[in-house]
């Protein structure tokens, strides 16, 4: 498992605690982020992210609220990529919507243990397929 991860200087801290985080889980990354000056746009790493994801890999993306960047990243074929509150919406995210990108939001203000769970719920949850393929393939 691997991931490719980038942020804006907006989500540069909530990135950094990830990288940390995937650490710790022995998950292999490799971030893509520009060196976060405050005139790098957001849309430019989201493509970045996800021009080098294979299939089997997952990307991690943040920016100030989660929200432009997940726009910029759901623009390209064959990307789901959910902005993530909570262990459990990681777990739909995956579970329901095969989601390949985590996204973050420097905004939420994630304590430590939290964002580990969040991390952990999106690596270890399967997509279950089912009545959830028909939807996937309609994206």
């Amino acid at each position: 498992m691997k991931f490719k991860l980038a942020s804006d200087h907006a989500g540069k801290g909530v990135k950094e605690k990830a990288k940390d985080i995937l650490q710790d889980l022995k998950i292999e990354f490799e971030d893509l982020s520009p060196k976060n000056t405050s005139d790098d746009d957001y849309p430019d790493f989201a493509k970045k992210v996800v021009k080098s994801l294979k299939k089997e890999e997952f990307g991690l993306l943040a920016c100030g609220t989660g929200i432009g960047i997940s726009i910029a990243a759901n623009k390209h074929k064959g990307i789901r990529a959910a902005l993530i509150n909570s262990p459990e919406d990681a777990k739909l995210a995956r579970a329901h919507n095969d989601a390949n990108i985590l996204v973050l939001g420097e905004n939420k203000n994630y304590n430590s243990q939290e964002l580990k769970e969040i991390i952990k719920k999106f690596v270890s949850t399967p997509f279950e397929g089912g009545r959830h393929e028909k939807r996937i393939k309609k994206l």
